[in-house]
């Protein structure tokens, strides 16, 4: 049976404590909510059992506070452990949907997938021997997914054989990076989708590119970063200002003790423009805050979202559970962390009705301000763009294939290649993954506008003339970021 544990949990811009209450006549409200379920058990015309009441009776508790408190059951726990950890179990594969069922586009580094040989371009046609012709890529994820450890069998078509290939894979987990990077001159750009559990392992990344090619000025967006774990924004920030108090998390309970989180870098290295709108929250703006107040960078944009308050998340037993360690300790609790604390207790997960995620404290900024309901003004304030043709100018990631694709082939170059023709008013469906005779048109015309070959197909010298026109769409049309690369043009 598998125990539970701390993990990061406590640094996640989520809870530190649960511990319920009750009033001195505790035991007739135990009993008017045992009448509760009772009545509606017997009248309600379908059965529902006890413990789905009981999660119902938690979930109202809970959502009469505030917007970021809630009750997970254990599937919900999981799948949002999973996303703060920037991770899920499956096999590491990107896919798309073809004919045939789907094709793979990217294989991610250090997956069960790589590992097990599948390829780019191959054709997913079986999932456990299970035909997938005419599935969604949404149903063919589905039968993909699995419990950490488990084998699934792909079947697959390569190159041009007809011959299903088997390739019996061990689902794991699979990390994705919520960062995102590209060097423009003597600035990178990188953007920030979340503080999940992996951030500041990518963001270091982006940092040594930086390094290897020896620019120091870049362009952080948080637009659109909702938050995640305190630790991750504090790890980022610690490499990004200079030494002094990152952000302080003050808690209500006597119980907690307030954290002063602090940096302790000499002097700044790099010169970050900040890039936030008003819905960069929560641990977007611990970071955001940190570099304005350091003056180490300095904010463009809109004003943030302003959630200034911090959760955390606490397992809650099961009755039966808190029923059985309270006749053998005597001791009524229902917060299985504190059944650690308190008496060494090895709570299982299947102790567990689920976890609660609820709004301990708030934190100050550097200068100690608090912002929550209030948000950050940036330095540098800037109108938010707007899409284009119905594209998001910053949703176009730069076409990085390395082979040339023709009509009918399907890849990710496409759907970027199509959004970029769509902004620049081509006349494109739908932007998709496949490389349609309406595309190949498009791409006809555009090639003998830039002197190239009309072939209508993505090569080496389109995709370069493409991803050359995405950075001066950018700029044109994203004013947020031309205003950051403009005052970071104007530094030494």
């Amino acid at each position: 049976m598998r125990k539970i544990g701390r993990k990061s949990f406590v640094l996640i811009l989520l809870v530190l404590q649960f511990v319920i209450l009750l009033p001195s006549n505790a035991a007739g409200y135990s009993d008017y909510l045992d009448e509760i379920i009772e009545t509606v058990q017997e009248r309600y015309y379908k059965d529902i059992p006890r413990e789905e009441l009981l999660k119902g009776a938690i979930r109202g508790i809970l959502n009469s506070m505030d917007d970021y408190t809630t009750f997970f059951d254990m599937n919900e726990s999981a799948d949002f452990m999973n996303s703060m950890e920037g991770n899920y179990q499956g096999i590491g594969v990107e896919i798309i949907q073809v004919p045939e069922g789907a094709q793979v586009t990217r294989v991610f580094s250090n997956s069960p997938a790589e590992s097990a040989g599948i390829m780019v371009k191959d054709r997913i046609v079986q999932v456990d021997k299970v035909d997938v012709t005419g599935f969604t890529v949404s149903d063919i994820a589905s039968l993909i997914r699995g419990e950490n450890g488990t084998y699934v069998e792909i079947g697959v078509l390569r190159g041009n054989s007809e011959e299903i290939l088997y390739i019996p894979v061990q689902r794991g987990i699979v990390n994705i990076s919520p960062v995102t990077w590209l060097v423009d001159g003597d600035i990178m750009y990188i953007k920030l989708e979340s503080f999940s559990g992996n951030s500041a392992h990518y963001f270091k990344q982006a940092l040594k590119e930086m390094d290897d090619i020896g620019i120091r000025k870049m362009v952080l967006d948080l637009r659109n970063n909702p938050g995640g774990e305190v630790g991750q924004a504090v790890s980022i920030a610690r490499l990004l200002v200079h030494n002094g108090v990152i952000t302080t998390l003050d808690f209500k309970s006597e119980d907690a003790t307030d954290v002063v989180y602090q940096s302790y870098m000499t002097k700044a290295k790099y010169i970050p423009a900040v890039l936030v709108n008003e819905r960069s929250a929560s641990a977007s703006e611990i970071l955001a805050s940190a570099i304005q107040d350091s003056a180490d960078g300095f904010l463009v944009g809109t004003k943030t979202f302003g959630k200034g308050v911090v959760q955390n998340l606490y397992p809650i037993l099961s009755p039966e559970a808190y029923e059985k360690y309270k006749a053998i300790y005597g001791d009524s609790i229902v917060d299985g962390y504190d059944w650690i604390n308190k008496h060494g207790v090895n709570v299982l997960e299947s102790d567990l009705i689920g976890w609660i995620k609820i709004t301990t404290g708030h934190y100050l900024t550097r200068s100690g301000k608090m912002i929550d309901g209030v948000g950050i003004t940036p330095d540098f304030i800037v109108d938010n763009y707007e899409p284009v043709n119905g594209i998001d100018i910053q949703s176009i990631r730069v076409l990085d294939s390395s082979d040339d694709i023709r009509v009918n082939d399907a890849a990710n170059d496409v759907y970027n290649a199509e959004k970029i023709l769509t902004v620049m008013g081509y006349d494109i469906d739908a932007p998709d993954n496949i490389l349609d005779e309406k595309t190949s048109n498009a791409l006809k015309k555009f090639q003998t506008g830039k002197s190239l070959n009309p072939t209508g197909i993505i090569d080496k010298d389109t995709r370069k003339l493409l991803n050359e026109e995405l950075k001066a769409l950018r700029v044109k049309i994203d004013k947020q970021y031309a205003k950051a690369v403009e005052l970071l043009g104007l530094l030494k």
